[in-house]
């Protein structure tokens, strides 16, 4: 089991199916990354001042309408690849083993639900049958209708294909065709959880697993099968030390098969940056160092934009020893090892963008009371531009001033049609050489109105170094 961090994810925890949602509301391996950190702490501010009314009275629901503006902040991160495991000869492969109907102890003659069987204790559960078939080779048709988060089929042991689900759909089918041999046939279903839910209404009538299984036109769903819980892998703790050394490891093969067990060794790297597994090239699956959960990866599963929502995952520092770090990863698809590479992790830019019709912090808004003097509060009150970079950097370089009216956000800027000529030399001298500066929004400050009567803003976009 792997210790519940902010940006390490418990392998087995009760957890809805959401991929990366956590990871922008804590400071993941460590690093404040702005300006998302700053609006966050904001919005954390004005719903705690403004929880009373929120948490009074009745529940409404209303439609916003088709015109619905999202800002979105892009990553300021760095990586950078300190180690890659491309070579072969690094890896060492474990096939993970397909049980049949007579490897299985728990058998029914109808299909299990998949939580009520597996009591959290793994993501997987084995459904097995047996079926005869009376000529050789013969062609069928495979047809299942699941409720888990994604399925693998294996017929005498090879792998017949996958499929999953959605966040919207949640239920699915594989229909692929498979050859049945003369005699007994053994089909091995592999049901697959990512977490289990953890909220919405009527949540103890929620069922996961296999509902309905189907060879041509013939319904099994009602014939014997067997049941057998987790992997070989995992009973075995094959991604400890000792738990390593009880399995016959293999060099590393030229093709990759599904459920594949993968292991390396590797250094720590040197410094106090963050350091992240780059699992771009792998499918889905799950990873340990060191015995320690990083937790379940689904690079394969894309987003609209045809990206992976995530693929690089953290590893905390604490879990690594100076040489000899053990990594084991499970892959469940076919992904290839020898793309993985260790990067470095670094903010390299911190931005602000802030407009003179902002409102000021909240914390002003709860201290204003307690200010005396008018002008006092009011320069509190004034927005103000805050950048900051992380431990141990100093902004080196000012990228981007522009007090006025500036174009596009914090991944793409330009000077607008309204731009103060001091903006550059203002926030150089407010920040350069320091860790972090708070520049105010004030033509005062900037030595003149570029454009009376215009609300302006001032974008800063600085380097860390």
């Amino acid at each position: 089991m792997a210790k519940s961090e902010c940006g390490t994810v418990r392998l087995l925890c009760v957890s809805a199916l959401v991929f990366t949602a956590a990871l922008f509301h804590c400071v993941l391996g460590g690093l404040i990354r702005e300006p998302k950190w700053g609006h966050l702490k904001e919005l954390h501010a004005a719903i705690k001042l403004c929880s009373k009314p929120l948490l009074t009275g009745t529940k409404s629901n209303f439609s916003l309408g088709k015109s619905l503006e999202v800002s979105i902040q892009y990553n300021t991160r760095s990586m950078k690849t300190v180690q890659k495991f491309d070579s072969s000869e690094e890896w060492q492969e474990f096939r993970e083993f397909i049980p049949s109907f007579d490897d299985t102890d728990l058998r029914t003659n109808e299909l299990l639900e998949h939580t009520n069987i597996t009591k959290d204790s793994s993501d997987y559960l084995w459904y097995t049958l047996r079926v005869e078939a009376d000529s050789p080779d013969s062609q069928q048709t495979l047809k299942v209708d699941s409720l888990a988060h994604a399925m693998h089929a294996f017929v005498n042991g090879l792998y017949a294909g996958s499929a999953h689900g959605t966040y919207k759909e949640k239920g699915f089918s594989l229909e692929n065709n498979i050859t049945l041999r003369n005699g007994i046939n053994n089909i091995s279903l592999l049901s697959v959880m990512v977490g289990l839910p953890d909220s919405g209404a009527f949540l103890e009538r929620r069922v996961a697993g296999l509902r309905r299984v189907r060879i041509q036109d013939e319904d099994f769903s009602a014939q014997p099968w067997g049941y057998k819980v987790g992997l070989s892998g995992e009973q075995s703790q094959i991604f400890l030390d000792n738990g390593s050394s009880n399995v016959q490891w293999s060099r590393l093969g030229d093709s990759s098969q599904p459920l594949t067990w993968y292991k390396t060794q590797f250094d720590a790297p040197p410094g106090d940056d963050p350091i992240a597994l780059n699992l771009g090239s792998m499918g889905k699956g799950a990873v340990w160092v060191n015995g320690w959960g990083i937790g379940r990866y689904w690079v394969s599963f894309l987003t609209p934009t045809g990206e992976p929502s995530q693929k690089w995952y953290n590893v905390p520092r604490s879990f690594l020893k100076p040489t000899e770090n053990l990594l084991v990863i499970l892959e469940e698809e076919t992904g290839s090892p020898v793309g993985i590479s260790l990067d470095s992790v670094s903010i390299s830019k911190t931005c602000g963008q802030v407009s003179e019709s902002h409102y000021p912090l909240v914390a002003s808004w709860m201290s204003a009371k307690k200010q005396r003097a008018s002008r006092t509060k009011n320069k509190s009150r004034r927005p103000k531009v805050r950048l900051s970079c992380p431990t141990n950097k100093n902004i080196s370089k000012i990228l981007f001033a522009s007090f006025g009216t500036p174009s596009g956000d914090c991944q793409s800027y330009a000077v607008g049609m309204c731009h103060s000529p001091n903006s550059r030399a203002i926030v150089e001298h407010a920040c350069l050489g320091r860790a972090k500066c708070v520049i105010p929004i004030s033509n005062r400050n900037f030595r003149g109105d570029p454009c009376p009567f215009v609300t302006k803003t001032l974008l800063v976009d600085a380097q860390c170094t």
